[in-house]
């Protein structure tokens, strides 16, 4: 147990910061695809800090990690209106669940976030708990195919989604745990936010994200390589199998300020987790 997690820290600590993000921050996404795998909750445990726990499934006894593709403009800074920042993103997360204000709050964590902005990768590696990082990327976005290509300094980011959009459509693939697009919607993206943990300090954020009222569709045609999920297969010994694709466009969310916080003192108790150990560093 503590061989994986040593090497989950070791991983986390390679692929970015974890800080505070102490500004909202408003956006537009143009198109997002996520492209979701099932994995057995004591397997994606192994990944997780002891104060977060991977949120399962319905009864399943699986928990969900996914990479989103997505190309959007940051419009707003705290109150300060922006001209048009745009980014292309590539983003490791995992479904969760966190202790916050007395209550468990349904949250993605972050493992690792490219950009193709030099701004946001500059504030965002910083001031985020989103590991995040500016790395070289190519898009089509012509109508019929949608293709994001990442090329990372660290190799092991390296990832490459295309899409057809022909193949968007509201019918569940057979490979789905989910009963419809609104199950997958509610579980994958209709979360409270988002979060991270900052091993050196022992302390989680967690970021309230406004969202609005999207259309979210499956994707049926598309191919994903990514280098990190490879590597989190192989490397943690993950039986990850393919759920489903979820399509979105045309999003505005509002990304709330983020403090950290330690997780003992949050009064929603931690959850029964494997013992670990508090790394030394970050």
């Amino acid at each position: 147990m503590e061989q994986y997690s040593q090497r989950a820290r070791s991983l986390q600590q390679r692929l970015g910061r974890v800080n505070h993000q102490p500004v909202d921050v408003e956006s537009w996404t143009n198109k997002r695809i996520t492209v979701n795998y099932r994995v057995p909750l004591e397997q994606l445990e192994e990944l997780l800090p002891g104060a977060i726990a991977p949120e399962e499934i319905r009864d399943t006894g699986m928990g969900m990690l996914s990479m989103c593709a997505c190309d959007f403009s940051v419009t707003k800074f705290g109150p300060i209106p922006l001209p048009e920042v745009h980014t292309n993103e590539m983003l490791c997360r995992i479904s969760v669940t966190i202790p916050k204000n007395g209550e468990r709050r349904r949250a993605y964590y972050t493992l690792r976030s490219d950009t193709s902005s030099r701004l946001l990768g500059l504030c965002g590696g910083y001031f985020s708990h989103f590991r995040k990082a500016t790395s070289s990327f190519a898009r089509v976005d012509d109508g019929k195919t949608y293709e994001l290509r990442c090329r990372a300094a660290d190799p092991l980011c390296n990832a490459e989604l295309t899409a057809s959009l022909d193949a968007v459509s509201d019918d569940p693939p057979e490979t789905t745990a989910f009963a419809d697009v609104e199950e997958a919607t509610d579980f994958v993206l209709e979360l409270d936010g988002s979060c991270g943990y900052n091993f050196q300090k022992g302390k989680l954020s967690f970021q309230d994200i406004d969202y609005p009222d999207w259309d979210v569709s499956f994707c049926h045609e598309f191919d994903l390589d990514s280098a990190l999920l490879d590597y989190l297969v192989e490397a943690f010994d993950l039986d990850a199998t393919f759920d489903c694709a979820l399509y979105m466009a045309d999003v505005d969310q509002t990304w709330k300020r983020a403090w950290m916080y330690d997780p003992q003192q949050s009064g929603a108790g931690v959850p029964e987790r494997n013992p670990r150990q508090t790394p030394a560093d970050d």
